[in-house]
C-alpha cells in the first residue's frame, strides 16, 4: 500500500511554516485549479510561492490538489478507496498514528524523517490516531486522466444508508485500477453523485452493474 520515494533535506523549514500558521482547520487547500478537482491544472496559491511549502509542490512537478490534513487525538473514519493515489509527506505524529491497509490488516506508522510517501489509495485503507496529540500530514493527490467527450455520464441516487461510504469501499479501487490498466482513460467528478467517464461499452456496462449491486439507481447516458 505505502511505498517510500526520496527525502527531503529541508523538512524542518516546511514544519516551521506549517506551524506558523492559524492551526483552526482541518483541512487546508495549498494549491488551486480553474478545472476539475480530480484532474485540473494546479497552482500553488500565491503566499505560498517562494517558501518551503510552495518549493516543495513545485519539485513534485505536475501534480494534482495538495492539503494538510489534520487528524486529532482519537480519531478515525470508515474503510474506504479512492480513484486517486495519493503522497504523503508527514508535518507531525505520535507514536500512535498509523495509515490502516485493511486488505492486509497492516498498521504503518510513518515518522516525520522527511521522506515523502506513494499511497496506493486502491487499497481499502483507514488513517487513524490513537495518540494525545495531533497528527498533520501534507497530503498530495496524484493526477487523473482528463474527461473528453465522447464519453458517459454517470449518476447515483438511492441509497437509505452511508451511500458515500458504499461507494468508496470498492467502487472506488475499481476505478482507481482501471484507470492505472488504462481502461479508463479519462475521469472527471462532476459532484459527490456524479462522474464523467471515457471507457468503452463493456467497462460502462461492468461499472454501472457494480455500482447497481450495491443498492443504488443508475442511470447512465452517452456523451457526445
Amino acid at each position: 500500500m505505502l511505498t517510500k520515494l526520496h527525502k527531503i533535506d529541508y523538512i524542518d523549514s516546511i514544519i516551521a511554516q506549517v506551524n506558523a500558521m492559524d492551526f483552526d482547520f482541518k483541512r487546508k487547500t495549498l494549491n488551486y485549479t480553474d478545472g476539475n478537482i480530480l484532474s485540473g491544472d494546479y497552482k500553488i496559491l500565491p503566499e505560498l510561492e517562494n517558501t518551503p511549502i510552495g518549493n516543495f509542490l513545485t519539485e513534485l512537478g505536475d501534480i494534482g490538489e495538495a492539503r494538510l490534513l489534520v487528524l486529532e487525538s482519537g480519531e478515525t473514519y470508515t474503510a474506504h478507496t479512492d480513484p486517486d493515489d495519493r503522497l504523503h509527506l508527514v508535518i507531525s505524529t505520535n507514536p500512535d498514528c498509523y495509515l490502516i491497509d485493511l486488505d492486509k490488516l497492516h498498521m504503518y506508522h510513518l515518522p516525520v524523517d522527511g521522506h515523502i510517501w506513494n499511497m496506493d489509495t486502491g487499497v481499502r485503507h483507514v488513517a487513524c490516531n490513537f495518540g494525545g496529540k495531533p497528527r498533520v500530514h501534507l497530503n498530495v493527490r496524484h493526477k487523473l486522466p482528463k474527461f473528453n467527450k465522447p464519453g458517459w455520464d454517470i449518476k447515483v441516487s438511492g441509497g437509505n444508508f452511508d451511500w458515500k461510504q458504499e461507494l468508496y469501499d470498492g467502487i472506488m479501487s475499481h476505478i482507481n485500477y482501471s484507470i492505472k490498466n488504462k481502461v479508463i482513460t479519462g475521469f472527471e467528478k462532476v459532484n459527490e453523485r456524479q462522474v464523467y467517464v471515457n471507457c468503452s461499452m463493456e467497462e460502462y456496462m461492468n461499472l454501472t452493474t457494480m455500482i447497481a449491486k450495491k443498492g443504488f439507481v443508475v442511470t447512465g447516458n452517452p456523451l457526445i
